[in-house]
């Protein structure tokens, strides 16, 4: 996600007027981050992490290139210690093995939505019950769908309910279109 992004999303969420609203938002909020920093402080952000800066020593080092010896200088460094939230979300479908299994989740129901649409030219075609069948299908692909987003704009937490509320519509549309294509 490039800052940009960043602060699209952020007029978004918070309602501001634009999108250079969402990046004066950042720079000051990085801006305050250095600042503190600067003045030796730390920035603790309950949940997200906290910036702190750290006293390195001077030490001997090596030139990668040449293999020669240099002299590093003792200096103060920035540094950022992630909080369990963070480490949370790091660990969550967006990064992990069940992404995969998300998006072919996603990709079935998603194919199975399609060819029961392209197969239906008119609803009385169908029976009343194959009918009734199809809207609860189609009900669950868009609450599967509105779990999915949920689950991205909370970093993961909602993997779980995403996950079962997928599963459950695949289920339903592979149900219902084995119904349709009885009145086909």
């Amino acid at each position: 996600m490039t800052k940009q992004e960043l602060a699209k999303m952020l007029a978004d969420r918070a309602g501001l007027d634009s999108v250079a609203q969402g990046d004066k938002v950042i720079d000051i909020v990085l801006e305050s981050i250095k600042e503190e920093l600067a003045a030796g402080g730390t920035v603790p952000l309950r949940g997200f992490g906290t910036f702190s800066t750290s006293d390195r020593k001077a030490r001997t080092g090596r030139n990668p290139q040449t293999g020669q010896t240099l002299q590093i200088k003792a200096r103060r460094v920035a540094k950022f210690t992630p909080g369990s939230e963070l480490k949370n979300a790091a660990n969550s479908f967006h990064f992990g093995p069940d992404w995969l299994k998300f998006k072919d989740i996603s990709s079935r129901v998603g194919d199975l939505k399609g060819k029961i649409e392209s197969k239906i030219k008119n609803a009385d075609q169908l029976g009343k019950d194959a009918k009734q069948y199809l809207d609860k299908a189609q009900t669950m692909y868009e609450i599967a769908s509105e779990q999915s987003k949920k689950a991205f704009d909370s970093s993961g937490k909602a993997w779980a309910e995403v996950k079962d509320g997928l599963d459950k519509a695949f289920i339903d549309l592979k149900d219902a279109w084995e119904k349709a294509k009885k009145h086909f």
